[in-house]
């Protein structure tokens, strides 16, 4: 097949770099055998065309300007959609608010994969513009008849009844690792204070003492997450990690947290979970199968005196985190990046076929 994805995330994007840009990366180098596939993101400062076994183009602005690069993307994206679409056996869009490229316009047939929805949050962060991104965020996505949808949860919040679900992965060497405990806590994520809940794990953490605290990871709030924590002692800032850096933390840790606000469906919980960790999640909907399944414990979201308990009660309990470790690794095996990629392959041989 020839397939034709939009995304504007990639992961060496420097204001976003998040994990569908993974996603779509481990899904199409396991693919690139057997299709064509051309992935089409958008630009930032200093990005260049590559072939690297998958086709990556950039549409959109150079300027260092995260709002002009967005916004650039889905103009420019839907006029490269129009050149192309009919050259493609499929076309996927990956569905942002901001950035619409409307390609069931020029393909009927084509597939929407969404990720997660904001909802109210839109006029919280946006005030009036907000509006438009809410309106856009509940029904664009309901005008594609092919749906891609990354759990049960998304599914029923975007009302997408048709939608196929297909999970997020990771690495299956991580169930290989032989987990260590070298007396730190980690976060490892993107760089959104107000999705990822940074300030909340400032707060927390000066009611901790005695810990180390690495954060690891790289975003348009980097400077602002710096000073959340410039007084906090015992704060490591390793930067953007991958590869056997970002292994080696996984694997040492001795906590993993994610104190979010919202979420989608985090690639890093099935990767500490696969690395035999326990998580401290916050209690949203989101999160809520990790704590089901028995390898993540959840705190009062927004407080950070929840939190610090928290870290203290699995700090203190060895035989806790042990068992939460097992249990996250007994449940990871089902979510490799092996065979989601076969789930999202499948898919689009059927959407093919019709």
């Amino acid at each position: 097949m020839r397939i034709l994805h939009f995304i504007y995330d990639h992961q060496k994007n420097p204001w976003v770099g998040g994990g569908g840009a993974v996603r779509a990366s481990e899904i199409y180098k396991r693919l690139a055998a057997r299709h064509q596939i051309t992935i089409v993101s958008g630009k930032y400062p200093g990005a260049k065309d590559y072939l690297k076994g998958v086709q990556y183009h950039f549409e959109g602005t150079e300027k260092d300007n995260y709002v002009l690069s967005t916004f650039s993307y889905a103009a420019r994206a839907n006029r490269f959609l129009r050149r192309h679409a009919r050259k493609a056996d499929i076309v996927i869009e990956d569905f942002a608010p901001w950035n619409p490229v409307c390609s069931y316009k020029e393909r009927p047939d084509a597939v929407i994969q969404v990720h997660q929805r904001e909802g109210l949050l839109h006029l919280k962060k946006y005030f009036l513009a907000g509006a438009v991104f809410f309106m856009v965020e509940k029904y664009y996505p309901r005008r594609f008849r092919n749906q891609i949808v990354i759990s049960e949860f998304e599914k029923k919040r975007f009302g997408l009844e048709r939608a196929r679900i297909i999970p997020n992965g990771f690495d299956p060497s991580f169930l290989d690792l032989v987990p260590a405990e070298k007396g730190y806590l980690l976060f490892l994520g993107r760089f959104h204070i107000q999705q990822k809940g940074l300030d909340i794990l400032a707060r927390a953490f000066k009611q901790f003492s005695g810990y180390k605290l690495v954060i690891a990871g790289a975003g348009k709030d980097d400077k602002k997450v710096r000073r959340l924590f410039k007084d906090i002692s015992g704060v490591e800032f390793p930067g953007y990690v991958r590869g056997e850096r970002k292994v080696q933390l996984l694997r040492d840790c001795e906590i993993f947290l994610l104190p979010s606000r919202y979420e989608g469906q985090p690639l890093t919980v099935f990767e500490a979970a696969a690395c035999g960790k326990p998580v401290l999640a916050s209690d949203i909907p989101e999160l809520r199968f990790a704590v089901e399944a028995g390898f993540a414990l959840s705190f009062k979201k927004e407080d950070p005196e929840d939190l610090a308990k928290k870290m203290r009660l699995l700090s203190e309990d060895a035989a806790l985190r042990a068992d939460m470790g097992r249990r996250g690794r007994q449940y990871a095996k089902q979510f490799t990046w092996d065979a989601i990629a076969k789930q999202f392959e499948s898919f689009l041989l059927e959407v093919a076929a019709r």
